[in-house]
This record gives structure tokens, C-alpha cells and sequence, in this order.
């Protein structure tokens, strides 16, 4: 590959991640300024978080007013815990996206096609998420506005209100007040969908990754003969060993946010869902239904990219037992052995007490329907 079309393709691999990495203040380096909007955004999605808080505090009574505020809460502390933690495993980070670009200058003509295909994907689905996020930020935006303009135009009532269920334990009725705390609760918007994109793209891209390598890896192993100090075998062995360090590191990286990811799910699918009967037939309908979308999308990145590496990761022992072993010497045939038992055991992508997996997933969508049936109950009493 020519040394400008080499370049080309490194500035393309994961894009859209590391713009929005950039945006919440996390680059590689670190500097003065990445270091003031990180704290910036940080203090931002708090504030947010308290004042959703204390908006639930002051409408207990209320179960309609309560679940209004419950998604931006969740989805503010998540956007928090996904800051935080991505900011403590950046040096990791780095170092995986550096390793991954490494490989692939090492590889064949055709392996740089299919991960060249992989990242085409990746960047199309990491564009695709962050347009949708951001659409459903902007949803609540444009509502707010709109409602302020349709009661100032149609019933002469000068009455707005923020993007999202907020209180804040002072007054805010002052024009230039709201005016401020208006602007800043949709930048506070914004700044919760870059720190999900960030966090949930990442992941995808670099698991998509290292599921491709895995499957290199496979045909090289089914294509290869066998022999006695054979040095393509040696470097298979370290290819496979570095892809089960990366696969490691990428969950160390991940887990806390993948934990908390999915339980919030569970919560936030159920409260939505509940949001979305309530106003079935309405123009707020448009934007929980967006909203779901959003969510559904967030823990599918961690879900099904968990399921490809477990399941790539263990397919390593099929392709060895798929080639030539049989033909080896007894010395390579133990060697082979015992690269087949290590890649029987796949990639652990458990967090907590829960699994990034295909099976997971499916049992949040269940869930979150009886606990909708749950909530309705509670409200036709």
C-alpha cells in the first residue's frame, strides 16, 4: 500500500470516536485545554444529573413527572461514568488503537481489504449513532421552543420552559437567567451524546477490530503446514497470544461502563417505554420514540460486538483442528495442543455480574415490557 493511502486510512480508523473523545476533553495527550473542557463537561453533566434530582424530589406525587425525568438522569450519570472512565484507561486506549494500526501494516493484501471493509462498517455505524443521538437532543430542544412560541403566539402567554425536567434551588424566571441556564442545558445535551458516542462507538470499533483479526488468524491457521521449528508457526502463536491481550485489555477498559451501561438500560427502556404509551398519539411520541432508539442502539454496541469476540475468539480451536495437524511431528502436534486448549476458553466479556451478550440484550427488551404493564397499572389506579 502506498505510503499516502496508508496515511489516509490510519486518519480514517475510528474517526468519528476520537472527534468525540476530543470534544469531551480526551486526547491522547493531554493539554491545558483538553484538560478545561473535560472538567468543563464533567462539572456540566452533574449539575445536570443534581437539578433532574431534585426536579423527581419535588414532583414525588406525580409518577408522569417523576419518569420524565428519570431518562436524563440516568443517561447524565451514565454520560459521566463513560467521561470518567475512558479519561483513567486513555493511556490503555491509545496503546490498543496503536497496536491495531501496527497489525494491520503487517498484514496480506487481501486481509487489508477485510479490515479495510470492517472499518468502512464501523465508521458508517459510528456516524449513524452519533447523527441519531444527536437528533434526539435536539428533539427535546426544538419541543421546548416550539411549546414557548405556541403559547406566546396562539394563547398570548409568556411561558418557557428548559429542554429537560430541571429545578434548581434558585429562581431562573429572570429572562437573561433562563436565557443562560437554556443554552447550557442543551450544550449539556450535546455533551451526554458525545460521551456515549465516544464510549459505545469505541468499543464497537475496537472489538469489530480485533473479531476481524481473530478471523484472519483462523485462515491462516487452516492454510498453514506444520513443521518442526517453523517460524510461521512461532508467529502465529504471538498473533494469537496479542489478540488475547488486546481482547483482555479492550474489557478492562470497558467493564466498568458496559456494568453500568446495561442495568441503566433496563431502567431507562421501562421508563421510556411507559413514556411512549403515555403519549401515544402526540407529537412527544416522535422524540421517546427516538429516544428508545438511542438506548436500544447503546447497549446493541456492547451486546452484539461481546458475542462476536467470545464467539471469534473460540473459533481459533476449530480452525486449528481444521488444518494439517495430523501431518505434524508429535512436537509440533503438542504445541498445537496446547494453543487449541487456550483457545477453547473464549474472551471473558462479563462485567459484574452480567455478560456483553446477544442473550443479555434479548432479556432487557423482554423485561422492559412487563415493567411498562408494571408502571401502566400503577398509573390506572
Amino acid at each position: 500500500m502506498a505510503p499516502t493511502q496508508n496515511g489516509r486510512d490510519r486518519e480514517k480508523f475510528l474517526r468519528v470516536q476520537l472527534l468525540c473523545l476530543a470534544l469531551i476533553g480526551i486526547k491522547r495527550h493531554e493539554t491545558v485545554s483538553s484538560r478545561t473542557i473535560f472538567h468543563v463537561c464533567f462539572i456540566s453533566m452533574v449539575i445536570m444529573d443534581l437539578a433532574t434530582i431534585l426536579f423527581a424530589l419535588e414532583h414525588a406525587n406525580d409518577i408522569a413527572l417523576v419518569c420524565d425525568c428519570l431518562g436524563p438522569t440516568f443517561t447524565a450519570y451514565l454520560g459521566i461514568v463513560k467521561q470518567y472512565c475512558l479519561s483513567a484507561h486513555r493511556v490503555e486506549l491509545w496503546n490498543i488503537i496503536e497496536t491495531l494500526r501496527r497489525l494491520k501494516d503487517y498484514a496480506g493484501t487481501s486481509e487489508i481489504e477485510s479490515i479495510e471493509r470492517n472499518n468502512k462498517i464501523d465508521r458508517f455505524l459510528a456516524t449513524a449513532y452519533l447523527m441519531s443521538a444527536s437528533a434526539t437532543g435536539s428533539l427535546f430542544i426544538i419541543a421546548a421552543l416550539a411549546k414557548g412560541c405556541y403559547k406566546l403566539i396562539f394563547q398570548n402567554i409568556i411561558e418557557w420552559g428548559f429542554p429537560l425536567s430541571l429545578s434548581f434551588p434558585f429562581k431562573t424566571s429572570h429572562p437573561i437567567v433562563f436565557g443562560v441556564f437554556f443554552v447550557w442545558s442543551s450544550a449539556a445535551i450535546y455533551i451526554v451524546v458525545f460521551c456515549s458516542v465516544s464510549s459505545d462507538a469505541s468499543f464497537g470499533g475496537l472489538a469489530s477490530n480485533v473479531v476481524v483479526h481473530f478471523k484472519l488468524l483462523q485462515k491462516r491457521l487452516q492454510d498453514a503446514t506444520f513443521a518442526d521449528n517453523d517460524e510461521n508457526l512461532k508467529q502465529l502463536i504471538e498473533y494469537h497470544s496479542l489478540l488475547l491481550n488486546l481482547s483482555r485489555k479492550i474489557m478492562s477498559s470497558f467493564r466498568v461502563i458496559i456494568i453500568n451501561n446495561l442495568l441503566v438500560a433496563s431502567v431507562l427502556l421501562c421508563v421510556l417505554g411507559f413514556q411512549l404509551v403515555m403519549f401515544l398519539g402526540s407529537t412527544l411520541m416522535l422524540i421517546y420514540l427516538m429516544y428508545v432508539t438511542a438506548i436500544v442502539i447503546q447497549i446493541t454496541f456492547f451486546a452484539y460486538y461481546g458475542s462476536l469476540l467470545s464467539h471469534e475468539s473460540e473459533e481459533v480451536s476449530s480452525s486449528i483442528y481444521c488444518s494439517n495437524w495430523y501431518e505434524a511431528s508429535p512436537k509440533t502436534r503438542r504445541i498445537l495442543l496446547q494453543c487449541l486448549m487456550r483457545a477453547q476458553v473464549p474472551v471473558n466479556t462479563k462485567a459484574g455480574f452480567m455478560v456483553a451478550s446477544l442473550p443479555t440484550l434479548r432479556a432487557i427488551l423482554n423485561s422492559a415490557g412487563s415493567y411498562v404493564a408494571l408502571l401502566l397499572s400503577f398509573t390506572d389506579n
